[in-house]
């Protein structure tokens, strides 16, 4: 046990970032977050630790070292949607601790535990491993929103974390690349970087076509990554923000979900379109409206006339979209995996009426969807705090007296978010949603709604609000 090779290269690079500027902070903590199966450190118990948790080590020192812990705990403050994220965390991991114990043998679950090897079986509630990783991820989480939310406050920020999205998108889309192309020639070189313990599902097809895992372990895991990443830079190129970097990344990430014959993909798609279709771009640019009615349009011919191709003079393609439809979509609740990931949602509701609405603890079950998981794992009190926490951070009127990058990101930011919960809600087994989540929830919550009067300066700290002295 001990530091991996790519533990190294975090060990190195966090290094570089406390002597650099910290936007390369911004950058490696966006590009970290997609390998979340490789082992960086390996301690012993089995306990290992991915890139972005190592790297979270040098993020906070460098916004410490920056901002200070004044600047770090204002993302806390009662009137910030942080608040009501702390509060969450408070509850999760207080209850983590705690419910198990106080409740043991109350109620059947499905646990979260290293220690269980092949099926997920019921048994009584009680303290599992799972209660512990998932109390750290959510401390993790908690102070990487704090840290990024700092680091917003500083001028060229907003821009820097745009660059790391877009970095991050484009490696994603990389290696989801080099998936397709190793297996076409019966390689899996993927499996170099899948070193965490996690069973692998690599290589597997449906429909003739491969199930693109990228650096994730399965497709769902992969597509649930990349639907965010694809809608942050659908909503940049809508309102013009480097239109041609944007809409490239937006058209790779978006074909590659399409190819990857993940259900989840699919309907996450299809709920982020409704989305999308009531969405107003409009309030950030000038003419984002017009390009969103384009966009629509051309969409709306391209798969008419697609369609009626297909329909018409290639029929056996037609039937076989339909089987791949019906296989990866429709008939996915009647398969073995939706009937047991189904029983696992029952099983979470029955825990929380079990429980008189308080919930068995962070990481006591295990779900397979994310709003089961809050309503299960933290009962009323978590639903109440993280929907806050929610609906501050993406409901709140977008303040119109910022410069155009700084609101552009935060529309996107936003969207990320939805899109996130979105596929989280069709497919999520635990409370942790990613650093990446939070690092969109800080951007989506940054900007404050009064105009600053006095610009600090602190380590060339010129505030990225549009303001100038």
């Amino acid at each position: 046990m001990g530091p991996t090779i790519f533990g190294v290269a975090v060990f190195a690079t966090g290094l570089a970032v406390l002597y650099t500027s910290f936007r390369g902070a911004i950058y490696w903590m966006a590009v970290y977050s997609l390998f979340g199966c490789t082992l960086a450190l390996g301690l012993p118990g089995g306990i290992g630790i991915m890139p972005a948790q190592l790297f979270l080590v040098f993020f906070v020192v460098r916004a410490f070292n920056l901002a200070g812990g004044k600047q770090i705990t204002s993302a806390f403050s009662l009137d910030k949607p942080g608040f009501w994220l702390l509060c969450t965390c408070l509850w999760g991991v207080v209850g983590a601790i705690l419910l198990p114990r106080l409740l043991r043998g109350s109620t059947l679950v499905f646990p979260v535990d290293r220690t269980v090897v092949g099926e997920v079986l019921l048994q009584p509630l009680g303290p599992v491993s799972g209660n512990l990783s998932q109390a750290v991820y959510c401390i993790g989480d908690v102070v990487v929103y704090g840290c990024m939310y700092a680091l917003l406050k500083y001028r060229g920020a907003y821009r820097a974390l745009a660059t790391g999205i877009f970095l991050l998108t484009f490696f994603d889309v990389l290696a989801g690349l080099i998936d397709v192309g190793t297996h076409a020639v019966g390689l899996d070189v993927m499996s170099v970087i899948k070193t965490a313990q996690y069973a692998d599902m690599s290589g597997e097809e449906m429909g003739g076509l491969v199930r693109i895992t990228g650096t994730f372990s399965e497709a769902s895991a992969f597509s649930s990554f990349t639907l965010p990443l694809f809608v942050f830079c659908l909503n940049l190129w809508l309102v013009g923000y480097r239109p041609k970097v944007a809409g490239a990344l937006a058209i790779a990430a978006g074909t590659l979900l399409l190819l990857s014959t993940s259900g989840t993909a699919y309907v996450g798609l299809g709920a982020y379109m409704v989305v999308q279709l009531f969405s107003r771009p409009g309030r950030v640019a000038r003419g984002a409206d017009a390009r969103k009615r384009r966009m629509w349009i051309m969409a709306a011919c391209a798969g008419v006339l697609g369609v009626l191709y297909v329909v018409l003079f290639l029929p056996s393609v037609a039937n076989a979209v339909v089987d791949f439809a019906n296989l990866t979509v429709f008939g996915k609740a009647d398969s073995s995996s939706g009937l047991e990931r189904m029983s696992w949602n029952m099983q979470g509701v029955n825990n929380f009426l079990d429980t008189y609405g308080i919930g068995v603890g962070l990481g006591s079950i295990r779900t397979s969807s994310f709003l089961v998981v809050v309503l299960a794992n933290l009962g009323i009190v978590g639903v109440v705090c993280y929907g806050l926490f929610i609906g501050k951070s993406i409901f709140t009127p977008l303040p119109t007296h910022y410069p155009h990058t700084e609101r552009a990101v935060c529309l996107a930011a936003r969207h990320s978010m939805i899109a996130t919960l979105i596929v989280a809600s069709a497919a999520a087994g635990v409370f942790e949603l990613g650093s990446c989540f939070y690092l969109f929830a800080a951007a989506a919550a940054a900007l404050p709604q009064r105009v600053p009067r006095r610009v600090p300066r602190a380590a060339q700290g010129w505030v990225a609000q549009g303001v100038h002295e």
